[in-house]
């Protein structure tokens, strides 16, 4: 073991429970703490390694700046995990990627085909079209008597009878 793992892991063994308490205020949780400084003191390890390997010197400071350097590094692997978890809420409030949210869409899904299918097999055709007109291509009672041939209260009366039906069928 080189002087400078020596180091690495004397600040680990000396310093491990600060760099955790730090970790720990700002993410919240233990395990991610656990996590984000495990993950830093490896990196700090690996640096050193490539570098020994490379035969280049060693960049990273000493003694108390290597505290505060590892401190740095804690923090900064903390904000980047919280930054991480704000995506993924943000993405997962914006994307149905459970079930529960899949299987709520198929089940939209499936009342709206129902729904189609009473339309077009329960509905007489004059009171379909008026339905279809009204909600479908959201004209008003005017419009749509002046397309069918029939009058307003007619209008009127073919969508009370086809929410009627709807809701005797689907709201018992």
């Amino acid at each position: 073991m080189s002087k400078r793992e020596c180091l690495i892991a004397e600040l680990y063994r000396s310093h491990y429970e600060d760099l955790l308490r730090l970790a720990r205020v700002l993410l919240h949780n233990e395990e991610d703490a656990r996590d984000a400084v495990s993950d830093v003191m490896t990196r700090l390890i690996d640096k050193q390694q490539a570098m020994e390997e490379n035969s280049e010197s060693f960049l990273l400071p000493e003694g108390e700046r290597l505290l505060a350097y590892t401190r740095s590094c804690v923090r900064f692997e903390c904000l980047n995990r919280l930054k991480r978890m704000k995506l993924q809420e943000r993405m997962r409030r914006a994307l149905p990627l459970d079930d529960e949210e899949i299987s709520t869409h198929d089940e939209d899904e499936k009342r709206y085909q129902d729904y189609q299918l009473f339309i077009q097999t329960e509905l007489t055709p004059q009171t379909r079209r008026v339905f279809q007109l009204h909600y479908g291509q959201q004209l008003k009672y005017r419009e749509i008597a002046k397309l069918t041939n029939i009058s307003e209260a007619a209008v009127y009366k073919h969508l009370s009878q086809a929410i009627t039906k709807l809701k005797k069928r689907f709201n018992p």
